[in-house]
């Protein structure tokens, strides 16, 4: 049955036939004769259009609608009167009424006007969950951890959402710099209005300059018609340059330009077009350096470093892992119909002490992979594709002075005890025995150390040529 429908006509008899009719067609139907009767039918259950009378005893149509839209705020409403004028009907249009029919009228008229008003409202509930998911998806909470670094990148965006000003994120490849920006942009007065990404690196200097600012017909060879850019599709929103560490330098005086003096001009025009943009920009690279190489310009830098975001690495936030797995376990079970309850305790130490060249989205294609290969409802095994990665513990490299003492001191060790422990079975081909003997580690403790760490001891048997590097 579809939506429902309450008829509210003195007319006893109009109002039966109509009912008729309407069930006839599948639809639920109730009648009232009056103000109170209506009120009463809808306190009691939900409907979703109100068919009124425009001249009913104690209260017009109209007051009714207005009263009716107090109870259910998202309720339709279609007009009928035997006395009908343009400045009734605006009147009706003005409250919010979806139609307005004029007494008397075919069947098939009502039932056309019916079916319009249910479309638009299919159209409305559509645009209201596409909404609520947006806003679900790039609220702060979707930022996943638990990290004093990602708490305090929270409470940034927290800050900086409702301004205008320009943020600069930065962080390596897969730690999540557009869901930062998308978090900025839903949680700002922006929110309704379009969010533009584009990726700088991705494109030559000619093919980057008319995909920011558009062009004019015949402008270059190809230019068949003229189009609008990124920063216009944007207007009243927010543009994400990502990797805005590639843009050229005749590029960055052009970008430069436009930030100052909030003006653009299409490729081959003349016009000065106004841009209302708020604009994020993140990179993976090292600007500092870039600038002292005169690669890039110091004051468009400054222009767009008003509010700097550092986003750590996977490695950096071990302690989010969990967090993170059970994020995308869920999105997973949902997206491929499964019903994966946990992951293995090996897998998860495997997890653990896996270094995440590709931070988060690597972590989130490995779990995908898991999910496509597993049969029942626990995964048993992850494969890490990234060549080299992960045949080797990294050495002792960084030292990260952010944070706590007693924080980076457990992380130290535990990439000694990877590293030592991994050149130990190596040197022993796997051998735990005599591995543990040689070393001074007591067997049980050795045990639980290569499954803690991953350690598969059967790569070392094999010749060192023939080590992929890939980690089951």
């Amino acid at each position: 049955m579809r939506e429902r429908i309450l008829i509210v006509d003195d007319q006893i008899a109009f109002c039966h036939h109509i009912q008729t009719m309407l069930e006839n067609e599948g639809y639920g139907v109730a009648v009232a004769h009056d103000a109170d009767q209506a009120f009463k039918i809808l306190s009691e259950q939900p409907f979703g259009i109100l068919v009124l009378d425009m001249n009913l005893p104690g209260m017009n149509g109209l007051l009714l609608f207005k009263q009716a839209k107090k109870i259910d705020p998202e309720i339709s409403g279609i007009i009928m009167t035997a006395y009908g004028t343009i400045s009734s009907a605006v009147a009706s249009i003005k409250e919010g009424i979806t139609d307005y029919i004029q007494k008397p009228f075919e069947p098939d008229v009502l039932l056309m006007v019916l079916g319009k008003t249910f479309r638009e409202r299919q159209i409305l509930q559509e645009i209201r969950n596409l909404r609520k998911e947006v806003d679900q998806r790039y609220s702060f909470g979707n930022i996943i951890g638990k990290n004093y670094k990602i708490q305090g990148i929270y409470e940034l965006i927290q800050q900086v959402a409702p301004t205008n000003a320009r943020v600069f994120i930065t962080g390596e490849t897969g730690t999540g710099k557009e869901l930062v920006a998308k978090a900025i942009h839903f949680n700002s007065q922006r929110k309704n209005k379009p969010f533009i990404g584009i990726n700088c690196g991705g494109l030559v200097e000619n093919l980057l300059e008319s995909e920011l600012f558009g062009h004019e017909k015949g402008s270059f060879t190809g230019a068949v018609r003229t189009r609008a850019g990124k920063f216009e599709y944007a207007q009243g929103g927010t543009i994400f340059l990502d990797e805005v560490g590639d843009i050229s330098p005749g590029m960055q005086v052009k970008l430069l330009r436009v930030l100052q003096e909030g003006k653009l001009e299409r490729v081959g025009g003349n016009q000065s077009i106004e841009v209302d943009v708020r604009v994020i920009s993140a990179t993976n690279q090292d600007l500092q350096e870039k600038i002292r190489s005169h690669e890039f310009r110091i004051e468009l830098f400054y222009r767009l470093n008003v509010v700097p975001i550092h986003i750590p690495p996977l490695r950096e936030r071990r302690e989010d892992l969990p967090l993170l797995v059970k994020h995308f376990v869920g999105n997973f079970n949902q997206a491929f119909n499964k019903n994966i309850r946990e992951i293995s305790s090996q897998v998860m130490s495997q997890l653990m002490a896996y270094d995440w060249p590709g931070n988060v989205r690597e972590l989130e294609n490995v779990l995908e992979r898991a999910f496509v290969t597993a049969d029942g409802e626990v995964i048993e095994q992850v494969i890490f594709i990234s060549k080299g990665m992960n045949s080797r513990p990294s050495e002792l490299e960084y030292l990260d002075t952010d944070i706590p003492f007693d924080v980076a001191k457990s992380s130290i060790n535990r990439r000694f005890e990877k590293a030592y422990l991994y050149e130990a079975l190596k040197k022993n081909k796997g051998n735990v025995s005599t591995t543990a003997k040689n070393s001074g580690i007591n067997p049980r403790t050795l045990w639980r150390k290569i499954k803690e760490y991953g350690i598969k001891t059967d790569q070392f048997l094999r010749p060192p040529e023939e080590d992929s590097g890939v980690t089951m």
